[in-house]
């Protein structure tokens, strides 16, 4: 990785991945004016016609041409990456400049910028913190992995970015921004990462190229002692025992989210330079909207709630999922998808304690390792299905069925391109399950 910006005029320019964000760095190099661009997406095969509108670049697809990217003077890497892929490390060893959309933004606009990771709840919390700075008066913007590429990114030198970061973009960054939110630490992305100590190192790596200010939780700042990575100069944390639960039913006033929201504030409060008052805090709570894909009611269909929650994809956020249910509801719980090999030990807890009326639904994939031990206790409440269909025919089934919750706690790239494609797969069987609904 590079440790400054890379000048990309009169250059060869390499990017690995043409999604979003290559494309994006590939409008930037040309902009730039680099000499030759050469994107190669080695997730299919064959020659793809590069768009027309970018100077210079040629484009490929298939990992047969990745030998093209040592020829290149600087390599974008997208962060699907995974950092154990071969020909990935072969660059590293070499001492290739390699960079990418976050690094670049970064290199230029840290100090305008509040970054935002974490296991779970990062688009929410940026999203809300976006959400009350404008509220504050600020000119801020969210982007980075909840949509906008950073390298789409010119802000005006008052202008406020939240950017939020997966840990791919975060283990890729050598510029960190002014001040950094850590939500939580679990286990998760392992496939990408290795283990997870790598994984959680890839987080803290956030902070740790000039960020002067972290804002997380006394169990992140465990999870960095255990590793022997120490945080940067200011440190405020926000302790769950400490923070008072918004009344109502609004998305920051979900029992997981109530923490995500006391950071966004914090992280305001270090942005404008004073506290946020309890008005003006309350004040963004009730006029911020769920995001789509994170417990978003898609369908009623008489008393039932139809919950796409395709981004709960670890064992703590179904949980979370769970807990945010009425308390008289009885819940259908839709799981399953792409096995990484995860723990679900929490998620048989919660079911077995019984503090919500479940019936669980087993999908495809790993649907079965999902609640073993409540299968085991209350074989009447599970239902092994192989397909999202079944899935759908047997919660709209469940009697006295109030809320049917996808909540897979595992990625959907099994069956499915994305999560997208999976929760407009799910809205399309529930319209066939109740078409007049």
């Amino acid at each position: 990785m590079t440790s400054q910006r890379p000048q990309l005029a009169g250059v060869a320019v390499g990017i690995w991945g043409f999604g979003k964000e290559g494309q994006s760095l590939a409008r930037t190099a040309a902009a730039e004016g680099a000499a030759r661009i050469d994107a190669v997406d080695d997730a299919g095969r064959g020659t793809l016609d590069a768009p027309t509108d970018i100077a210079n670049l040629s484009l490929w697809r298939g990992a047969e041409h990745l030998a093209r990217l040592a020829d290149c003077d600087v390599v974008f890497l997208s962060p699907g990456i995974p950092w154990h892929q071969p020909f990935f490390a072969e660059l590293r060893a070499a001492g290739a400049t390699l960079s990418s959309a976050a690094d670049w933004y970064l290199h230029r606009y840290a100090a305008q910028t509040v970054g935002v990771t974490g296991t779970k709840g990062k688009s929410t919390t940026a999203s809300f913190l976006s959400h009350l700075l404008r509220r504050l008066g600020a000119d801020a913007v969210v982007a980075g992995n909840i949509g906008t590429p950073l390298s789409d990114l010119e802000p005006a030198p008052d202008a406020v970015v939240v950017a939020e970061l997966s840990s791919q973009q975060c283990a890729l960054v050598t510029a960190s921004p002014r001040i950094s939110v850590i939500t939580n630490l679990f286990e998760d992305h392992l496939d990408w990462h290795g283990d997870i100590d790598a994984y959680h190192g890839a987080k803290a790596n956030i902070f740790s190229h000039g960020g002067e200010v972290l804002i997380t939780t006394p169990q992140v700042l465990a999870a960095l002692e255990r590793l022997g990575i120490a945080p940067p100069p200011v440190v405020r944390t926000v302790d769950a025992a400490d923070v008072t639960r918004p009344e109502g039913d609004y998305v920051m006033a979900y029992e997981h989210n109530v923490v995500n929201g006391a950071l966004a504030a914090v992280a305001a409060a270090e942005v404008i330079g004073r506290p946020v008052t309890e008005d003006e805090y309350l004040g963004a709570v009730t006029t911020f909207e769920a995001l789509p894909h994170r417990l978003q009611v898609v369908r009623r269909t008489g008393d039932v709630r139809w919950i796409d929650d395709t981004l709960a994809t670890t064992g703590e956020s179904v949980v979370a999922a769970l807990r945010s249910m009425r308390p008289d509801d009885r819940v259908a719980l839709i799981v399953g998808g792409m096995d990484r090999q995860l723990d679900y030990d929490q998620i048989d807890d919660y079911l077995l304690s019984g503090a919500r009326d479940v019936h669980l639904i087993q999908g495809p994939t790993n649907g079965t390792a999902i609640g073993r031990r409540f299968a085991a206790a209350r074989p009447a409440c599970v239902h092994p299905v192989d397909s999202l269909q079944a899935a759908v025919q047997v919660a709209a089934a469940v009697p006295g069925v109030t809320a049917v919750l996808l909540s897979p706690g595992a990625a959907s790239y099994d069956l499915y391109a994305n999560y997208v494609a999976k929760a407009a797969a799910f809205c399309e069987l529930i319209d066939a399950v109740s078409p007049s609904n």
